[in-house]
């Protein structure tokens, strides 16, 4: 999880207020400022018409299969169907699928000014080395970009995709990273304007200590020392305070972490008063009370903000968007209540109760242990067994419930079919029908396009773009990695122009989920027209005289993305080929009972000739 801010730029250490002179700004001023906007933030995202928060909460535990059955009694079903997880997993893995299943890759770059390609081609090569070790798992391991997307769309599918781009000198001459931003922990400006966007991280008080002892390339603090000691100095505080209150006599505690609450804000801060205090500038609040950095320049060489936040489906007035499974989430809920309602249904229709007269027993203390399979009551003289017990049924369990069962499974297994169908992966299972298939794609080949443009341009493309350019700034002339996969001269061009090349209009596409829906969509409409021809003579043989029949084949072995070549005859096989044929035509003929000619003999002669050359 991403937690430090942004290392410095050397340049961007400034207290200044813009357009005021060297006017220093009181730090409680700011704070108070910030504070507001946090407030504001957190009670826009709780509260309104679509509040996100219960929402993402209530995404989360259907994700993980948290349902609250407290109030049900012991032997009511506590079941929990894998509807949901399962969903999320599998869009994840075929979005993962699409993004790396082109050869060329899943992005390109363009630059107008380029026009030889020798530019973009290299800072690709570039960028692709920083992409293979963007990421890192659990154990610190270093992953790369399609172990980070994956996580992204499962997140995504939750909540919304954030992540944020930065640089780690945590390996080698450093590296892109790319890390998960918890999106409960990230707020933006509600009325869309951009004034601020926050994110609230933890840390323990070592990592403090490592913030005071940060410092720029020429030398000077990045952090506000007199903040930090001040939080330093109310820590202790309030920890000498819970000793007292612990042991009410001041001895000594020790305590494993001491967690902080920084909340580091790229805003535009604005007094009471109107008055700018500061305009697109990085500050970061400690526990609500200390600006133990900023407010400063953005660190970073291209001016933007280094989190990318994204919601997979875009919506009108709202800046969080929706999630993936918000619709089929309900629905899913609401089968898994069904399903433990029908056991119980089950349950009570299986089982029964019972009504017994204590005293025709011969010894009451038989009913101490309830009724049991094989179990022998001794009654009293005299008493019929009908008139000591009577069985009583709790209900049946109406057909009627299997039916709305039955229909709200077909509504997820239609959610599901999005997935593979949507993403060309249409090869149905054995409970699919043809039919099914077709009506999957009609219904959910538009949405998952959406989605798709969806994540490659308010996603992909920012995220591509910070990367390279992160990278570029930070690279080291001595990066042996970087310098290899370019070249020597083209490296030493790339970096003794690096903010100018930062700051030129070279774009970014991401184009590798939507190329394979499209590819896939051809296909399906190529075999979808060859079956049609193929049921009309008229049709097909109209085919044949308009289709190069060869070009075709080769079409849909591209859009299979399988290589052709390792089924094609090589030289030596079409040779082989090529003079076998008129030596069958003559077998053929002799079998019919013609007689063989000179020339015949002639011809098979040569192709045996030919034959035994070809070996």
């Amino acid at each position: 999880m991403a937690k430090t801010p942004p290392s410095a730029d050397p340049e961007s250490k400034a207290k200044s207020v813009p357009g005021t002179g060297n006017d220093v700004v009181a730090d409680n001023e700011i704070v108070y400022a910030l504070n507001g906007y946090k407030e504001e933030a957190k009670d826009a995202r709780q509260g309104g018409l679509n509040p996100r928060d219960d929402k993402w909460r209530e995404n989360l535990d259907l994700y993980w299969n948290r349902f609250d059955f407290q109030d049900k009694a012991d032997w009511q079903a506590k079941e929990t169907l894998p509807e949901v997880p399962s969903f999320v997993d599998r869009f994840a893995a075929a979005m993962k699928e699409a993004l790396v299943a082109l050869p060329e890759g899943f992005y390109t770059m363009h630059d107008p000014a380029d026009a030889e390609g020798d530019l973009t081609s290299a800072v690709k090569k570039m960028l692709d080395v920083w992409l293979g070790s963007c990421g890192h798992n659990l154990t610190g391991h270093v992953v790369g970009f399609p172990s980070v997307f994956e996580s992204q769309i499962k997140l995504g599918s939750m909540m919304a995709s954030c992540a944020m781009v930065t640089w780690k000198n945590d390996r080698g001459d450093g590296r892109v990273s790319i890390e998960t931003v918890d999106p409960q922990q990230f707020w933006l400006d509600h009325t869309g304007r951009g004034l601020y966007r926050i994110r609230s991280m933890e840390i323990d008080r070592h990592e403090l200590l490592g913030m005071a002892a940060a410092n720029d390339s020429k030398g000077k603090p990045i952090y506000n020392l007199p903040s930090i000691e001040q939080l330093t100095s109310s820590l202790e505080a309030d920890m000498r305070a819970a000793r007292e209150r612990l042991t009410g006599e001041g001895q000594e505690i020790t305590t494993p972490r001491n967690p902080i609450v920084l909340d580091e804000y790229y805003a535009t801060v604005i007094n009471e008063a109107g008055k700018l205090v500061a305009e697109d500038s990085l500050m970061v609040v400690a526990n609500d009370q200390f600006l133990i950095r900023g407010p400063e320049k953005n660190p970073f060489w291209h001016d933007k903000d280094w989190v990318v936040f994204s919601p997979l489906i875009e919506t009108p007035m709202s800046v969080y968007g929706r999630s993936y499974m918000e619709d089929f989430g309900s629905v899913a809920k609401t089968l898994n209540e069904l399903t433990n309602l029908i056991l119980d249904a089950v349950m009570t229709s299986s089982t029964k109760v019972f009504a017994a007269v204590p005293e025709m027993l011969a010894n009451p203390e038989q009913l101490t242990d309830g009724i049991q399979p094989f179990k022998i009551f001794e009654l009293e003289e005299g008493v019929q067994a009908k008139d000591f017990m009577e069985a009583i049924d709790l209900g049946n369990l109406p057909s009627e419930s299997i039916q709305v069962w039955l229909n709200l499974k077909n509504e997820l297994r239609e959610a599901a079919g999005m997935n593979e169908v949507g993403l060309g992966q249409f090869a149905p299972n054995s409970r699919t029908s043809a039919t099914e298939v077709s009506l999957t794609q009609q219904s959910s080949n538009a949405i998952i396009r959406g989605v798709a443009q969806t994540v490659e341009q308010n996603f992909l493309n920012p995220v591509l773009d910070l990367a390279w350019k992160t990278g570029l700034q930070h690279v080291k002339r001595d990066d042996a990695i970087i310098r290899s996969a370019v070249g020597p001269e083209m490296f030493d061009a790339i970096y003794s122009q690096r903010k100018d090349l930062i700051q030129r209009p070279i774009t970014i596409k991401a184009q590798g989920i939507s190329r394979m829906l499209q590819k896939a969509r051809e296909l399906q409409t190529l075999i979808q027209i060859m079956s049609i021809v193929a049921q009309n003579e008229q049709l097909l043989a109209a085919f044949f005289q308009e289709v190069d029949m060869m070009k075709l084949i080769q079409r849909l072995f591209q859009l299979s993305d399988i290589d052709l070549s390792d089924y094609s005859l090589s030289e030596r096989e079409a040779m082989m080929r090529a003079a076998a044929e008129p030596l069958q035509a003559a077998q053929a003929r002799s079998a019919n009972g013609s007689a063989p000619s000179d020339l015949a003999r002639g011809e098979a002669r040569q192709i045996a000739q030919t034959l035994g050359a070809a070996q």
